[in-house]
């Protein structure tokens, strides 16, 4: 899992950042807030708040980093 989009309330979408002192920095900035139920390092980013590029960018960050925590072998067999 490395973003989650709320089935009863359409607010935007929570992404893994590299550590808390990012998700801080990006709640900071104005572009995100604490993701509800996730682990300090995950933010969610509304929808209309974070332009499109950034939005993005913090996706597919997200993605990498959890990939990342995957075994090699699973790694590999996602292409």
């Amino acid at each position: 899992m490395f973003a989650v989009v709320g089935a009863m309330e359409d607010h935007g979408v929570s992404v893994k950042c590299a550590d808390a002192d990012t998700a801080r920095l990006v709640i900071e900035m104005g572009h995100g807030v604490k993701a509800p139920y996730l682990h300090a390092s995950w933010v969610r980013l509304p929808w209309g708040i974070v332009p499109e590029a950034e939005l993005r960018e913090r996706l597919e960050t997200s993605y990498r980093i959890i990939r990342a925590g995957l075994p090699k072998k699973v790694q590999a067999a996602l292409g």
